[in-house]
């Protein structure tokens, strides 16, 4: 059975062996203990290969172990602005939403770290993009879908002084039209003074995209980054609160 499947739960156990389902939870458990199966989570298991010189250090691939778990699920912030070369800078958490009820948004599992955010069903039908990874297929972000879920939420992209370099980034290879069609499909209109002030900020000469972000401003002030101060330099052609520097010299 371990040799055929990446991942093992009780009821697969239960249907291979032959028997009660708690009897099969209890061999699995067993095994675990003796090194052939690592526990994920409760009820997951995965099989340790035998060549595995210290089977309680062996782990799958963070993406792979992601999927099994929280499926069905995409990966996007800084995990996708790195597989789409957005950005150079590495990080050891690997970032994914998903549709499942989410209890914690930082995870430990099988010794590495997530960030895991809940995403409605209807958030999942655009700007994603299959791919395969040590032979498993999985979802991720497409660069404008990173972007724009970075822009809703920074610290899915580090920060929003990281969120700004993504975007330079993005912005010297990719579409810009396609960050303002992602952004009216995601419905917060936060996005676009973010996106406004840190193109300014950041003088990408973008006039069509700096007015289209215009045209879509909702009243009240949004904080630049949700996560940093509460206080800092309002700027009201953009209605945000500018509480994090993202370049030397920021709009007024």
């Amino acid at each position: 059975m371990a040799g055929r499947r990446r991942f093992i739960v009780p009821e697969d156990a239960a249907t291979e062996l032959g028997v009660d389902r708690r009897v099969a939870a209890r061999k699995l458990a067993h095994w675990a203990e003796k090194g052939w199966l690592r526990r994920v989570r409760r009820g997951l298991y995965i099989a340790v290969p035998v060549e595995a010189e210290r089977p309680e250090l062996w782990a799958q691939d963070p993406m792979v172990v992601a999927s099994a778990v929280w499926s069905p699920c995409y990966f996007t912030g800084w995990t996708a602005a790195s597989h789409w070369s957005l950005t150079e800078q590495v990080f050891r958490t690997t970032v994914l939403k998903t549709t499942r009820r989410v209890r914690a948004t930082d995870v430990r599992l099988l010794d590495a770290d997530y960030l895991v955010v809940h995403v409605a069903e209807d958030l999942m039908t655009w700007g994603i993009e299959s791919m395969w990874h040590e032979e498993v297929r999985l979802s991720i972000a497409d660069p404008a879908r990173a972007v724009i879920d970075i822009l809703d939420s920074p610290i899915l992209g580090g920060g929003i002084r990281h969120a700004a370099e993504i975007l330079g980034a993005y912005l010297d290879a990719h579409d810009a039209n396609r960050l303002v069609s992602y952004g009216d499909r995601l419905g917060n209109r936060a996005v676009f003074k973010r996106l406004g002030y840190l193109v300014e900020a950041l003088g990408r000469d973008e006039p069509a995209l700096i007015a289209e972000c215009k045209t879509r401003l909702s009243a009240g002030l949004a904080l630049l980054d949700p996560d940093g101060p509460r206080d800092g330099a309002r700027v009201p052609a953009w209605r945000i609160r500018a509480n994090v520097r993202v370049a030397p010299e920021g709009p007024s």
